[in-house]
């Protein structure tokens, strides 16, 4: 009996064995192994002020364009030093280097590594300064190299910069006091005279706070949380007096046993004077996170809590299926079957540090079916896993029946999150053959996922010269006079063209039917600045298959831009009189008549006490919270790499608009980049990475001693005598007069002349935003209604200096009246930047 046990049991053994075996075998190149997803391993370095850490950089192991990294900036001490720690390594650091280029990174000016520093086991402190290479007020792009001892070199980015009286510790110190105050009510009383409290403020939710919140609601009312760990500090921008700060940290609040943490980011402006420091912005996103647990759900709804209402929700036809992204976590919940499944997520309850919770990285759901399954995409800076210290865009496919998510094509990108982001938001789509298309940097990508070929469909060269369908299934776009029409979703293709002696241009979407206007080319008008007058006599709508579904037009009145908002679109209009001249009309009102599409699955807020407003997803029925499954889907294993690289295009200079510590846009036009930098108080950075204009970073007072009144008054006409001082204030003799006659522009004359700076048009822009550039010592040259050519020199508190050619004089004008006679005359300036 015994031998008969033991022949048994080792036959058993051998067949597992043999199965195991075989199994390996049989899925050698093939995507049946799963694992969980690697876990974090990359160090963290963060610098240090004094006492005071700020600037938490995280890993690249892909080599990245430093131009572009410009999510942080440091400041070195009075003899160049830099300081700055390690921490979170998972294996031992052999080397330490510091590596100094120029901002546009391409010229290096010293790689050196580190000589001595303190590791005090899992800290590692670095005491070190740049060498006597670089020139003070200068920004330069700053790489920290860290290498382990197993031979992995991994790579942290910030811009540096060495300069006199800019506070910085100060300014630190601020942000730091600000923000520990706001957990601590009687300390917080000292923070109400930097608070702007009025009726801006919204004090009905957690979620966004702001300067013009109550004291109340900064102090986060009655929701009783702290601080988890220490908060990560960021320096955004820098100037003499002001500067801009993002703080990220993680609470917690509630039960002490099972607690609700909530993920925080902060946005500060401030102004540094000897006297005192002025809050001049505050902004507060709170987003909570959320349990993975049968306590995510009541009655019929899922209990997102403290975030915000723009939850990107998509469900499968019938409603059975929804989608949900929240808080870093894409969550599927199966409405049939009670089960929830966590589909994506670099952080868990067991991994919460700052490694893993780190969040310049975002969710897009493209498509979920009958059968659950779902196609998503995670772009950004992947904080583990296959790509760890990369950034890319990686689409996904989550198989419902496997429980398993698996990459199907991964896309390299050497720029950051921010830059991604801009540009996807515009353009992501997956059609049913598994072609995905996509907008970056300027161009329309098409990629066949299963064969990973990447192919380039158009380069955009105008802001204005693509238009998107909010649902990404249909792009338009100008290509040489004609309006090309794409449906993504079905392929199908669509030309619209303009008649003989007109021009076209897309103007926007209602739902799935594009929006364009119709000009006459006589009545199309290239000012002397260069700036297109481009009045539509009509504007159409036209779906996909090229049925005319409205035009819009009336004698003598033209549309010069529409905006849309939800089911109507209204028309800026402008009225030609007899003469031949255009003046402003009131706008016309066109309402959508189509129905709104509904869901089956709806987000709703309600208003409790304690947290104000929370945010619920409600769901198609009741859900039984005592047989919720929760599903943890493992990831497909793959031999070799599932890569496809998009080739770049030759493309216009762009302009990037920073704000709030991140990317609020890319511009192909400085006119707008600076609109937009005014509008939202942000700054401008070129191809090259130079900040070319920041709001507010400008003195009381100043002007350009070198621009003069002439002896006499010139017989040339005003804008010659304009273009004649610029290009002589910058060393340069010219007849522009001449230049004029032979029909060239005033851009072309500038540029031509001027090959070392970028010369600009700025229309619509406000005078203020001018100043910054005449406190750079830079004339702005300003065009009148009549003909007529200024040029603003100078400004102080209350006024500014004008230098006008056709009376020969200099004279100051007040600010009111400046800002109102300029706007009064289109607000039409050209200038230029170095």
């Amino acid at each position: 009996m015994k031998k008969f046990i033991a022949k048994a049991l080792l036959f058993i053994t051998v067949f597992f064995v043999t199965l195991v075996v075989s199994s390996r075998v049989m899925n050698k190149g093939n995507s049946n192994l799963t694992m969980e997803m690697g876990a974090a391993t990359l160090p963290v370095v963060t610098l240090q002020k004094e006492d005071i850490l700020y600037n938490e950089l995280h890993g690249y192991l892909a080599d990245m364009d430093v131009t572009y990294q410009r999510e942080s900036i440091t400041v070195l001490g009075e003899n160049r030093e830099l300081d700055f720690v390690v921490t979170e390594f998972s294996e031992p650091i052999a080397e330490i280097a510091v590596e100094v280029r120029s901002s546009d990174g391409s010229r290096l000016i010293e790689h050196t590594p580190v000589a001595d520093y303190i590791q005090e086991q899992d800290l590692i402190t670095v005491h070190t300064a740049v060498k006597d290479l670089i020139e003070k007020n200068t920004e330069y792009a700053l790489t920290i190299f860290v290498k382990e001892e197993g031979g992995r070199e991994i790579k942290y980015h910030t811009r540096m910069i060495w300069a006199d009286n800019m506070y910085t510790y100060e300014k630190l110190q601020y942000v730091r006091d600000f923000h520990e105050k706001t957990f601590d009510k009687e300390a917080a009383q000292s923070l109400t005279k930097y608070l702007e409290t009025n009726s801006k403020g919204d004090n009905t939710t957690f979620h966004k706070v702001d300067i013009h919140s109550k004291l109340s609601q900064v102090t986060w009312g009655d929701l009783k949380v702290k601080e988890v760990a220490e908060p990560a500090i960021t320096l955004c921008e820098l100037a003499t007096q002001t500067a801009s700060f993002t703080v990220h940290s993680l609470v917690s609040g509630g039960d002490r046993k099972a607690p609700t943490y909530y993920f925080v980011e902060e946005y500060y402006r401030i102004r540094y004077t000897a006297d005192r420091t002025y809050l001049l912005d505050f902004e507060r996103t709170m987003t909570q996170v959320p349990a993975v647990n049968s306590s995510l759900f009541a009655n019929d709804k899922i209990m997102l809590g403290i975030t915000g209402e723009d939850i990107p929700m998509v469900e499968s036809e019938d409603g059975s299926i929804v989608v949900f992204s929240v808080a870093g976590k894409l969550c599927s919940y199966n409405v049939t079957t009670n089960k929830l499944a966590v589909l994506f997520s670099f952080y868990d309850t067991e991994n919460m540090s700052n490694r893993y919770i780190y969040d310049r990285h975002d969710i897009k759901i493209l498509s979920v079916d009958e059968g659950g399954n779902v196609e998503f995409v995670v772009y950004g800076y992947m904080n583990r896993g296959r790509h760890e210290g990369e950034v890319g865009i990686q689409l996904y496919r989550y198989d419902s029946n496997k429980n398993t998510v698996e990459e199907e094509v991964y896309i390299p990108y050497d720029k950051p999150y921010s830059m991604l982001k801009n540009d996807l938001e515009k353009l992501l789509f997956l059609d049913k053959d598994k072609r995905l298309y996509l907008y970056l940097d300027h161009t329309i990508y098409e990629v066949d996922v299963n064969e990973k070929l990447g192919t380039m469909l158009e380069v955009v060269q105008d802001d204005d010269a693509l238009v998107i369908s909010d649902s990404h299934e249909i792009i338009v776009w100008n290509e040489d006079n004609q309006l090309r029409l794409m449906n993504l979703k079905s392929g199908e293709k669509l030309t619209i063209s303009a008649g003989v002696g007109e021009h076209i241009m897309p103007l926007g979407f209602m739902g799935e039917d594009v929006i364009y206007g119709i000009a006459r080319e006589e009545d199309i008008t290239i000012h002397e600045v260069g700036t297109v007058f481009f009045p539509m006599y009509k504007v159409c709508i036209k779906n996909t298959a090229g049925e005319l579904l409205k035009e819009y037009r009336q004698d003598n009145i033209y549309t010069m831009d529409i905006s849309i908002e939800e089911n109507q679109i209204t028309l800026s209009r402008m009225e030609r009189d007899e003469d031949g001249k255009y003046r402003e009309t009131t706008p016309e009102h066109i309402m959508n008549n189509m129905e709104q599409k509904t869901t089956k699955n709806k987000i709703v807020v309600a208003a409790v006490d304690v947290y104000e407003k929370i945010v619920q997803l409600q769901v198609r029925s009741t859900v039984d919270t005592k047989s919720v499954k929760v599903l943890t889907p493992k990831e497909v294993v793959f031999e070799g790499a599932r890569s496809t690289i998009l080739e770049s295009a030759e493309k216009e200079p762009l302009y990037y608009v920073n704000y709030a510590g991140g990317l609020e846009g890319i511009y192909l036009s400085a006119q707008e980049a600076v609109s937009r930098a005014y509008e939202v108080s942000g700054s401008i950075m070129d191809e090259q990475g130079k900040t070319i204009w920041i709001k507010g970073n400008r003195v009381n007072r100043n002007q350009i001693m070198a621009i003069k009144e002439p002896e006499k008054v010139e017989e040339e006409a005003s804008l010659a005598v304009c273009l004649d001082t610029i290009l002589k204030f910058k060393g340069i003799n010219r007849s522009s007069q001449e230049l004029l006659d032979q029909g060239q522009s005033v851009l072309d004359i500038l540029s031509e002349n001027l090959p070392d700076v970028q010369v600009a048009e700025f229309l619509g822009c406000p005078m203020d935003a001018m100043l910054y550039f005449v406190n750079r010592d830079i004339p702005v040259l300003a065009m009148l209604s009549n003909g007529e050519a200024v040029l603003i020199t100078g400004f102080n508190e209350f006024n500014v200096v004008i230098f006008e050619p056709s009376t020969g004089k200099l004279y100051k004008k007040g600010l009111n009246d400046s800002t109102k006679w300029f706007e009064e005359n289109g607000n039409q300036f050209i200038t230029y930047f170095e």
